[in-house]
């Protein structure tokens, strides 16, 4: 049976194009098909694989230092007979330090060419702008060039703006992500948006059919259309 991309548990395609143990889209066909929707299959109660408990670590035993063996106390030395101190001898007086130089003030011309190059250093370069485009547009742009449309939006910065459809959040897992589909919210096909661990309380406040806009770094893949690295910009 084939395998999930999300959970990589051998699963079947539900009636509406999900896996069955965690929901993910299955789009391919070569998935075995099941006659009840995913949410119908949560309500009557699939068996979950139980996750393995990491093993718990033994403790190294501590070693046993060794006792220091007691030194042996140094024999007491016969203090030498003080000398006769020598009259101490007349210090030369010190010689007066010469006045340091004041140095001369930079031209006008200098200084402004001076702060021009001061000015430039301090500005960073600009980050490459975000490319602007709604859900329905990225897949209208798919169904009218599917190879070209990847190849000119894959490793590219967006700035998508659609439906929030799914909000995804297991943190035991180190899942975060939501599903943004087109606004008529026709066809199962949306853009999957991955957030780090830091955005779990952004996301929870999320709710499903709201407008929203995420940027983030688009993976280019024509059947699992993803963004990583996501931020919610509105």
């Amino acid at each position: 049976m084939a395998k999930c991309p999300n959970c990589g548990q051998e699963t079947a395609r539900t009636a509406d194009w999900c896996c069955q143990w965690c929901g993910y889209p299955l789009l391919s066909g070569s998935y075995k098909k099941l006659d009840k929707t995913y949410k119908e299959l949560k309500g009557v109660g699939l068996p979950v694989q139980p996750e393995l408990e990491p093993e718990a670590e033994l403790e190294p035993e501590a070693e046993e230092e060794p006792e220091p063996e007691p030194e042996a106390e140094p024999e007491p030395e016969e203090e030498p007979e003080p000398e006769e101190e020598p009259e101490p001898e007349e210090e030369p007086e010190p010689e007066e330090e010469p006045e340091p130089e004041e140095e001369p003030e930079p031209k006008p011309k200098a200084k402004r060419k001076l702060a021009a190059r001061r000015k430039a250093a301090r500005q960073a370069k600009p980050a490459p702008a975000a490319i602007e485009i709604t859900v329905e547009e990225l897949l209208a742009a798919y169904d009218e060039d599917l190879e070209g449309t990847d190849a000119k939006f894959a490793n590219q910065l967006l700035k998508v703006t659609g439906i929030v459809n799914r909000i995804e959040i297991k943190a035991e897992l180190d899942i975060y992500y939501i599903t943004l589909i087109a606004e008529d919210q026709s066809g199962l096909q949306g853009v999957r948006c991955v957030f780090d661990r830091q955005y779990g309380p952004e996301l929870e406040e999320l709710v499903s059919g709201q407008t929203l806009t995420v940027q983030g770094e688009y993976q280019g893949s024509v059947i699992d259309m993803n963004l990583r690295n996501c931020t919610i910009i509105s």
